[in-house]
This record gives structure tokens, C-alpha cells and sequence, in this order.
């Protein structure tokens, strides 16, 4: 919780000295940011996004939901726009070295006006974008005995917290039970950090209405350690869902599921092997162990957490990262899913990717 804390300090110190230049840069073109008083809006907003995360138990829930949302369109717009100012100093400085090739007392209007239109273009469909799920999916074809064909739903990272509440686990919920799914498996990252909140806002209650024929089944995510207390989270939420932490369960004796604790907060556990007369699934909340789960003898392995980097650059990371940052592909024999989840961290925002339910379907070869 300490570096929690000093995180989101540092970013509202960022925020702020970043701020005196996107306010510089937008007044150029903006008319009206021209009044010296709007560079309070740049030197303030920081806090709408610093508050309700360090803050949140000392607020009105409703409050800290406003200020939560503000806060996350804040967040990356100011993100994008230390990119154009970044630019805009730039092409100032060769202004200034080739006063001939650029004249940018002119032009620099037109770039300012140029950036902010182009910003808020992307943040508004990158925001229809992340409220607007789609199921995506998968085949899985094996030798190994099965009962019936098994059709899996797999979500991860729901985040449910000071912006995602009961209306969005509410329609999760009646979508997971749409499909009518054999197996439902949670792979991290429930709660977005704040269980209290989470509690009080009482959005937790709809995941309990998950209809599954042979059981609902979750693992840890990093998030959900930042909540402070797994104990309390899992006691809320059973019997409706099972949580592996270095568990396995033996469904029918044909299928194992294997879920190991938040790599994170538990780098340490290994990949147990396997038997290969049965069915063997792995979930893993960060895609760390990919091929040491394909080399102990694994059908299946899930995870999420990546959010195929929510928002462009940060992609471009998370395949650098990960053998696979999201999508679906064959490791050996294994069959690797790594969704995008289903929710979001902080910022109600997607470029990219859509959020996902995968539906894995299950058969014999």
C-alpha cells in the first residue's frame, strides 16, 4: 500500500508540471484558455485522478466515483498530450534554428487546435470501445477422455472498483450466462484494488448469479492483493466461486484445473507436472509461465492482465514482455489464451482491442 501511495503521488507531481506546458501549448490555438485562470483546470485536474485513489475510504462513495471517472479521462489526455508537447518543443526549437523553413508563430495555433481535436476523437472512441464487450473464440481439439464436449467462459481482469460497479458486473454477468457455459473460469484481478469500496458499492453481488454446470473458478490477480485482504474476498464470493491459490480441482475425473497464486506477489510457485491421461488446464493471472507449462504436460493454459496494453503505445511493451501479450496460440501440444480482460485499470479507455468474453469450446479429435 506504501508504494501504491508514492505511485500515485509521483504521477499527480508528473500531472502538475506537465500541466503548465499542455496549458502553454493548447492556449496558443484555444481561445479560450487565454484568461491566466484556466491554468488552475491543468494544475488541479491531477488531483481527480490522485484523490480518489489514495483517498477513497475518507469520501462519499458517490464522490469518489466522479472525481474516479474525471480522474481516468484526465489521465490520458494529459498522456497524450505530453506527446504533442513533446512535438510542439520540437518544432519550436528548429523554428528557432531555420527561421526560414518554418514560420511557427503561424502554424503553432493550427497544431495546438490539430492535437486537441485529434485527442479527444481518440478518447471518445477509445471510451465506446471499452464499454462494448464481444465474445471471442477459441477450439480446443483433444485425444484426451472427455464426458461431452466442454464449453469453457473465460474472463479476466474485471476490475470492479470506484469506476466499473453494479450495472457493469450486472450485464457481465447476464452475458457469462447467455452462452450457458460448462466450466467458468476468473483469471485475476476482480476487484481493481479496493475490496472496501467494492464491498459498499455492493457490485460483487451479481458474480454470485453466475450459472455454470460444473463450477465457477478464480485465481488471484495483483489487483486483487492491492485490496488488502484475499481471505475476505474469497469468503465474500464462495460457494458461487472457487478460488485456486495453488490449487487444483478434479472435475468429473477427466478435467484438472490448476491455478496458481499472483506471480507478483508469489514469483516463487512452480508449474506442477501433470498427468497426461486427463485433461489438464492452467490459469495464471500474469502470462509468465507459458512454456514451462507446456513442457509439464498442460492442454490448456489462460491468463490476462496484460489488457493488450489498454491503450496504444503501451502494446508495443507488452509483446516485448510476454511470449504472448494476448490472443491465442499453440506452445507445443498447449493451447495458449492470454485475454485482454474485461474491464480496466483507472482509465475508461480502450485503443485497441475490445474487451472480451473468450468462450473456449472443448472436443474430442
Amino acid at each position: 500500500m506504501k508504494h501504491r501511495l508514492s505511485f500515485f503521488i509521483f504521477i499527480g507531481i508528473i500531472g502538475m508540471a506537465g500541466g503548465l506546458g499542455e496549458w502553454f501549448m493548447y492556449r496558443q490555438g484555444l481561445s479560450f484558455l487565454q484568461p491566466t485562470w484556466t491554468l488552475a483546470i491543468f494544475l488541479l485536474a491531477p488531483l481527480t485522478f490522485v484523490v480518489p485513489n489514495v483517498a477513497e475510504k475518507h469520501l462519499p462513495r458517490l464522490l469518489t466515483k466522479l472525481l474516479s471517472i474525471i480522474g481516468g479521462f484526465w489521465f490520458i489526455f494529459c498522456y497524450y498530450s505530453l506527446g504533442f508537447l513533446l512535438l510542439y518543443f520540437i518544432f519550436s526549437g528548429v523554428s528557432l534554428l531555420f527561421p526560414q523553413a518554418m514560420d511557427w508563430k503561424i502554424v503553432s495555433p493550427y497544431f495546438s487546435i490539430g492535437s486537441f481535436l485529434f485527442i479527444v476523437i481518440v478518447i471518445t472512441l477509445g471510451t465506446w470501445n471499452a464499454f462494448h464487450p464481444v465474445y471471442r473464440k477459441a477450439t480446443l481439439l483433444t485425444n484426451k477422455p472427455l464426458p461431452k464436449n466442454i464449453r469453457i467462459a473465460f474472463i479476466s481482469d474485471i476490475h470492479l472498483g470506484t469506476i466499473l460497479g453494479k450495472n457493469f458486473s450486472k450485464k457481465l454477468t447476464g452475458k457469462i450466462n447467455t452462452i450457458q457455459p460448462d466450466i467458468v473460469i476468473l483469471g485475476g484481478d476482480i476487484i481493481d484494488g479496493n475490496l472496501e469500496f467494492v464491498l459498499k458499492d455492493k457490485s460483487y453481488e451479481n458474480l454470485k448469479k453466475i450459472k455454470s454446470a460444473l463450477g465457477t473458478y478464480a485465481v488471484y490477480g495483483n489487483h486483487d492483493y492491492y485490496g488488502g485482504d484475499i481471505n475476505k474476498e474469497q469468503q465474500i464470493l464462495a460457494p458461487t466461486i472457487q478460488f485456486l491459490k495453488d490449487k487444483s480441482v478434479l472435475i468429473e475425473g477427466l478435467i484438472q484445473i490448476v491455478g496458481l497464486d499472483d506471480f507478483i506477489f508469489n514469483p516463487r510457485n512452480k508449474v506442477p507436472l501433470q498427468d497426461n491421461k486427463i485433461l489438464n488446464i492452467l490459469v495464471d493471472h500474469e502470462p509468465w509461465r507459458i512454456r514451462e507449462a507446456a513442457a509439464a504436460g498442460y492442454d490448456l493454459y489462460l491468463a490476462g492482465h496484460t489488457h493488450a496494453g489498454q491503450f496504444f503505445p503501451h502494446r508495443i511493451i507488452t509483446k516485448k514482455i510476454y511470449d504472448l501479450d494476448y490472443g491465442s496460440k499453440m506452445f507445443g501440444n498447449m493451447l495458449t489464451i492470454v485475454s485482454n480482460g474485461y474491464g480496466f485499470w483507472g482509465i475508461p479507455v480502450r485503443i485497441g482491442p475490445a474487451p472480451e468474453i473468450v468462450i473456449i469450446e472443448i472436443k474430442n479429435n
